[in-house]
């Protein structure tokens, strides 16, 4: 991403956290870097971007002799990956810190919440910050409570589909554009790029709909993990030939480097894809718990033919 300043930093922050500037104001340049380790308590030998003082560092810090207490001051200061400190628990300040920070241009705030709430705040609000993005073209559902990511060729019916399902009781995401990124192992979550455009939806014949004032607040949702993906495709002739009637169109999509599930359902006039989207997203559900049909169905054939013979 773009340069991320410690100015961005306090504004994206400073309300959740009840951040006060208190010194070092002239240090707005710095910037904090993704490929560091980012924040935690008091170190001075793996030093964070972002270090975290609370009553035990400042008691450390209390416990030294007068010149130990300015030296290990200056190492602190002095750290070129250092970005800002943020003294935590409503702690009074001690005035060499407010000095130092003036004379170093390095910002430091205080904080009112307790050092380890700072800290797991942060941790997840920069790894979302960080984390690898990517758009895909589609419209992307909360649906029985799964990320479900509608794709398919322009005309299949995309966002008829999601107006049907909002209409059955489930939630929009984010329309056309959503935006993944990467939250932990094997976890992607999806929202709209656009703050407060996660309600509207483009339909043919009717235009940009917003949902939320059709539908009331709980048609939307700002975010969602991505579970599975549901592929939209014409029913050609030669697409249902090849079609395996037992198993159904399972594959695997990549997706910012991890393994997404994706059902291909074919299009044709006269199915209902709402339903069909359903029940795919509940038999996705049963196989991730265990439970194949097709397998529960052949082994029942299979004993039939045993019995018979």
């Amino acid at each position: 991403m773009s340069r991320f300043g410690v100015d961005d930093f306090f504004n994206q922050n400073a309300d959740d956290l009840a951040l006060v500037w208190r010194a070092g104001c002239n240090g707005q340049f710095r910037a904090i870097d993704q490929n560091l380790t980012n924040v935690g308590f008091f170190n001075f030998i793996h030093f964070h971007q972002i270090q975290i003082i609370g009553h035990y560092e400042l008691t450390y810090l209390d416990a030294l002799s007068k010149k130990t207490f300015f030296e290990s001051i200056k190492h602190l200061f002095e750290n070129n990956n250092l970005v800002c400190i943020i003294v935590v628990d409503d702690l009074v300040v001690p005035d060499v810190l407010l000095s130092a920070a003036d004379d170093y241009q390095l910002p430091l705030f205080t904080s009112t919440l307790s050092g380890e709430t700072v800290i797991s705040y942060l941790h997840t609000s920069l790894a979302s910050l960080f984390a690898q993005r990517t758009i895909l073209h589609g419209v992307f559902m909360d649906v029985l409570g799964m990320g479900i990511l509608i794709m398919g060729e322009s005309g299949t019916g995309k966002s008829e589909l999601a107006l049907e399902l909002v209409s059955r009781g489930h939630r929009l995401v984010a329309d056309d554009a959503p935006e993944f990124s990467v939250i932990g192992p094997h976890a992607i979550e999806g929202a709209c790029p656009l703050v407060g455009m996660n309600a509207f939806l483009e339909v043919r014949g009717l235009g940009v709909l917003n949902i939320q004032a059709l539908f009331g607040n709980s048609a939307v949702k700002k975010s969602q993990d991505l579970s599975l993906i549901i592929q939209l495709e014409a029913a050609t002739p030669e697409r249902l030939q090849n079609f395996d009637r037992l198993q159904g169109d399972y594959r695997v999509r990549h997706i910012l480097g991890t393994e997404i599930s994706e059902i291909g359902l074919p299009v044709a006039p006269g199915r209902n894809l709402a339903v069909l989207l359903e029940c795919a997203v509940r038999n996705y559900s049963l196989k991730m718990q265990g439970y194949n049909a097709a397998d529960d169905f052949c082994e029942l054939q299979r004993q039939a033919i045993c019995q018979g013979n």
